[in-house]
């Protein structure tokens, strides 16, 4: 049971920006340190991580935006 627990806790981070965030900011923070003692192979690893994370970041926040609230004017525009 203890890798079903695994799977769900990797969902949620899918599904929670918060979690995101956390996870983006703790690869940045490996990439900086492995640049630091000089691993460029390690920094470049971890950025790959980190932009991974990002763009599952912006496909959740698109999806969390209220569709019937715009915050442009952008719908008039289409008409």
């Amino acid at each position: 049971s203890g890798s079903h627990r695994n799977g769900l806790s990797r969902n949620n981070i899918n599904k929670n920006p918060h979690n995101l965030e956390r996870v983006i900011e703790k690869y940045k923070n490996l990439a900086k340190e492995a640049l630091g003692i000089g691993d460029k192979i390690l920094h470049e690893n971890y950025l790959q991580h980190s932009d991974h994370y990002a763009r599952i970041l912006s496909e959740v926040n698109k999806r969390n935006i209220p569709q019937e609230t715009p915050k442009t004017d952008s719908n008039k525009s289409i008409e």
